[in-house]
């Protein structure tokens, strides 16, 4: 499978991911915080957009190292957002921060499952 179809399968399931916290989500906040859910989700779902693309693009044949770099990337998204992103917005901290750590945790447990997807081992015994 070529490192354009894994992109998009990828990009797929960050879209359909989001779409089902934001409306889960939504779902259990008073309307007032659903701006802030919909911040979350949509922070999360464009950075783990952006960090799939650059380290498929840049580590196709290492995905230890992706995924290395990928659990740096969130790591530093959320302690920016909680640091800087959320208080700046004027957002309830809560729901925005819920939203955007759940997009994030469901993208990386189907990131090794995508990125191995069509990947070959040509490793003989």
């Amino acid at each position: 499978m070529s490192t354009g179809t894994r992109l998009v399968r990828l990009l797929a399931a960050v879209v359909v991911i989001a779409a089902v916290v934001y409306l889960a989500a939504s779902a259990m906040v008073p309307p007032g915080s659903r701006r802030a859910v919909a911040l979350g989700v949509g922070f999360g779902a464009a950075w783990q957009a952006l960090v799939f693309a650059v380290t498929l693009a840049a580590l196709p044949d290492n995905r230890l190292a992706a995924f290395g770099i990928g659990m740096l990337a969130r790591f530093l998204l959320v302690a920016l957002a909680a640091l800087v992103g959320v208080p700046a917005l004027g957002v309830p901290m809560a729901p925005a921060l819920l939203s955007l750590v759940t997009v994030l945790f469901a993208t990386t447990l189907i990131e090794p499952v995508l990125f191995a997807a069509g990947a070959r081992n040509d490793t003989s015994r």
